[in-house]
């Protein structure tokens, strides 16, 4: 019993930090565009539904769609945005699942 609680625990934990660092890089995908400006944010917004029905916040899991709008919208201005992006990351980059979304999105 005690041993069935203490894994629950450390699953919930381990859950509720993955959520805190995946709201941390919907923010910084979210915030990056809207610092551009209003027009690039719907762009990016408009063209993720377009081409994938999804918003910013499914970019955690899908970080190529991302990338492929960026490409799509900005060519080589794009990385602009993405250096933003890893900015905002930087302090979190060590964690796995941060830096393989900072790699997918630089594709």
């Amino acid at each position: 019993m005690v041993y069935q609680a203490v894994l629950n625990y450390v699953f919930n934990r381990k859950n509720l930090m993955i959520e805190a660092r995946k709201a941390l890089v919907v923010m910084a995908i979210e915030k990056t565009p809207l610092e551009v400006g209003r027009t690039t944010y719907h762009e990016v917004l408009a063209k993720l539904k377009e081409d994938y029905n999804c918003y910013l916040s499914d970019c955690y899991e899908n970080p190529e769609y991302l990338s492929n709008v960026l490409k799509e919208l900005y060519g080589q201005s794009r990385l602009a945005i993405i250096a933003s992006i890893k900015k905002y990351l930087d302090e979190l980059s060590a964690q796995e699942d941060i830096a393989n979304f900072i790699i997918k999105i630089s594709e």
